[in-house]
């Protein structure tokens, strides 16, 4: 994520969900080339959190449909926060607006995936009632 140079949070971040004509947020997130796409799709929940009209921070996820159990799920994709903004509660923040949009749209179940030593995540997650599973995850690479 970009860092930026200015502003230091006092008191609660807006957060607000983005949607079509909000590239230039995402872009301005970005530490590389963005797909701004993904934010026509109705089954992605973006959400960012602004120091003035500066994005600090974000999460996003996909609503995905499932043949049982539940009928949809929330794949919470990625979440960062600028350092200079970290430990102040606002990734527990944007987490908690992501469930809150994704129970909106009929998903209740909720997963991440990360790494057993990304200790600051696994203390994000835990602090919001995740439990680590022991689901092993399988990776192909993509055929040429």
């Amino acid at each position: 994520m970009r860092q930026f140079s200015y502003g230091v949070a006092v008191g609660t971040l807006p957060i607000r969900r983005l949607g079509p004509g909000d590239g230039d947020v995402v872009a301005r997130l970005a530490g590389r080339e963005p797909r701004t796409a993904l934010l026509d799709d109705p089954s992605t929940i973006f959400v960012a959190a602004f120091d003035r009209d500066e994005p600090v921070g974000f999460a996003f996820g996909y609503v995905l449909d499932r043949r049982h159990g539940e009928e949809r799920m929330l794949f919470v994709y990625e979440v960062d926060v600028g350092e200079r903004y970290r430990r102040r509660g606002i990734a527990r923040r944007l987490l908690r607006e992501l469930f809150r949009l994704a129970a909106e749209a009929g998903a209740g179940e909720r997963f991440v995936l990360t790494e057993p030593d990304n200790e600051a995540a696994n203390a994000l997650y835990a602090s919001l009632g995740g439990r680590p599973s022991t689901v092993v995850m399988v990776e192909w690479p993509p055929e040429r």
